[in-house]
């Protein structure tokens, strides 16, 4: 099955489940918890709450089990356990279609596994849409972005840049790419690539380009077929990324920026700045689970992630969420326009999904 059909498909299924029975000490997806496993901590500030929160971490055994499909986490998950030895993580990472399904099963079985997830949006808007999630409150939030905070049951962790990246040895310098339009031109047929399963990044750029530069719908159907004619599809942001390096095509429209840094400090010939406009922003977040099997645990680390945390992800040349993290440049240079996830890919995302996955029909494969 294609990935995009796959998220899409996850996506209905965490909007539309209902639950099928419960076992005797859960709840089923679908409906609320009946108590509130966070409840003794929700008061306490500062040393009282850590000192609390540790101490029951360790009464709890010391672990906490932590689905992700964050491809930094063991960055994380170091920093982590260096700040509080005593805990051990556990920590299942794969794809976030994934991620989503086994959160989705295991809760549709009365049998939740997890104490905290950490992925996309749109994942994390599925679960909170089946009452999986409980929002966080604490302490750390105070020190976030807007844009990070009241998203439901879920925090935004880091933000992924969706950007347009290049080759340097296949685009000289002077040639650089510089307004989405222009790939539809002929010369770049075989040369670009869009990720198979970037039907949220389509959804946005489709919305950016009819309300914020003025095309018509078809308008930007019809340069969306002129671009998707010149395209190879890979699978997977990571191998986009090794792709790119490797000069297996000179463009990838929708390639996350730190793929692109990352790959540059380690002297792959590649770059994204500057920016053709507009940088997608997407948020990625932590999310506690409305069933921990730990939940003081559960807290620790989204305390953790969302204050101390924030600089591991800056350092791992991530957005971070927060405000103010020490040392850390933003990726993005100044005067930048920028679009924030489109709200039309979460709620036509069987729409778009479609859609995307109709344009991008009989593309053959990069690799």
């Amino acid at each position: 099955m294609r990935q995009g059909a796959l998220t899409a498909g996850l996506l209905t299924a965490g909007l539309l489940l209902t639950g099928c029975g419960t076992s005797p000490t859960t709840t089923a997806a679908g409906s609320a918890p009946d108590t509130n496993p966070y409840a003794a901590y929700e008061k306490l500030t500062g040393e009282e709450r850590t000192t609390k929160l540790l101490a029951d971490a360790k009464s709890e055994g010391g672990v906490l089990d932590l689905y992700t499909s964050n491809t930094d986490i063991q960055d994380l998950v170091d920093g982590f356990q260096k700040a509080y030895p005593g805990i051990k993580v556990h920590a299942f990472r794969a794809n976030s279609e994934t991620v989503l399904q086994r959160a989705l099963q295991e809760n549709q079985a009365g049998k939740p596994q997890n104490d905290v997830i950490d992925t996309n949006d749109l994942e994390l808007r599925a679960l909170d849409a089946q009452h999986l999630l409980h929002p966080y409150d604490g302490p750390a939030k105070a020190g976030l972005k807007d844009s990070a905070k009241n998203l439901g049951g879920w925090t935004a962790e880091r933000f992924n840049a969706f950007v347009v990246g290049w080759n340097t040895n296949e685009v000289k310098k002077g040639e650089e790419p510089r307004d989405f339009t222009d790939f539809a031109d002929p010369k770049w047929k075989g040369r670009l690539s869009v990720e198979v399963g970037d039907w949220d990044w389509y959804a946005s750029m489709h919305t950016y380009l009819t309300e914020e530069k003025g095309m018509s719908s078809s308008a930007v159907d019809d340069l969306f077929k002129k671009i998707a004619a010149n395209v190879k599809v890979t699978k997977g942001h990571t191998v986009q990324g090794e792709l790119l390096s490797a000069g297996q095509f000179a463009v990838a429209l929708s390639v996350y920026s730190h793929t692109v840094d990352k790959a540059t400090d380690k002297g792959a010939p590649v770059a994204w700045r500057p920016a053709v406009e507009p940088v997608i922003l997407r948020p990625n977040g932590v999310g506690l689970m409305a069933r921990p099997r730990h939940p003081a645990t559960a807290l620790l680390w989204t305390d953790w992630v969302l204050s101390e945390g924030q600089k591991i992800i800056a350092e791992s040349l991530r957005i971070p969420a927060a405000k103010d993290v020490p040392g850390f440049k933003d990726p993005i240079p100044v005067g930048t326009g920028t679009y924030s996830l489109s709200k039309t890919a979460e709620t036509d995302h069987q729409k778009w999904n479609a859609a995307y996955d109709a344009l991008l029909r009989g593309v053959r494969a990069a690799g």
